[in-house]
């Protein structure tokens, strides 16, 4: 049935009011559904930060780790390059070694100190009378004491000059680290033969 279009106009107040109240509540259902998308929204933010929070958090750890790694990583790669220069530099002194640590023995070993010595005074024409090893320490509660062991070793000799002094300068210069400390020549009063005296001390590591 097709209403005229004066239908509403001639209507009375009463007749109008009864239409009004067939019609919808439309500020309720406008509140119905801002509330209804409220909810909404806040119930997806509040699972959401629930559900993104830890993988934020795992995230970051992860981005740490990885620096943490890129940075052991580079430290790790500076000592390679280091072992492998020293590797290079063993290699190249490889040759040496045996100088070295016959120069600065582990242990004091006197009687080969002797036997050198007294090689050396007979190439030089030199006769020992007298020869003496101070008192080696062989341990110490003093660390430092015996990082520098050495011991004292005193000797007299009999012969020329020039072989003295030939003697001396070639025992400071033995595969052995020895400094001579003190030296003097001088005539035996009684045979006035030249005397050799000299004080030497050699060193070595325990």
């Amino acid at each position: 049935m097709k209403l005229p279009k004066t239908y509403f106009e001639n209507l009375s107040a009463a007749k109008y009011r009864e239409y009004l109240k067939l019609l919808p509540d439309i500020q309720k259902e406008n509140t119905k559904m801002f509330v209804t998308l409220a909810l909404t929204f806040g119930a997806l933010s509040f699972f959401g930060i629930f559900a993104i929070n830890p993988t934020l958090t795992t995230i970051n750890q992860l981005k740490k780790e990885l620096q943490d790694n890129i940075a052991v990583e580079e430290q790790l790669r500076v000592k390679i390059n280091n072992l492998s220069l020293l590797q290079q530099q063993h290699n190249q002194l490889q040759p040496d070694l045996p100088f070295v640590y016959d120069a600065i023995p582990n242990n004091a070993q006197a009687p080969t100190l002797t036997a050198q010595i007294e090689g050396l005074a007979e190439k030089e024409n030199l006769t020992i009378t007298n020869y003496r090893v101070a008192e080696v320490q062989l341990a110490s509660n003093n660390k430092q004491a015996l990082k520098n062991a050495s011991f004292i070793f005193t000797l007299q000799a009999e012969g020329q000059y020039d072989n003295m002094l030939n003697f001396s300068s070639t025992l400071a210069r033995l595969n052995r680290i020895i400094t001579v400390e003190s030296m003097s020549i001088g005539r035996d009063a009684k045979t006035n033969n030249l005397v050799l005296t000299l004080r030497g001390r050699q060193y070595f590591k325990p």
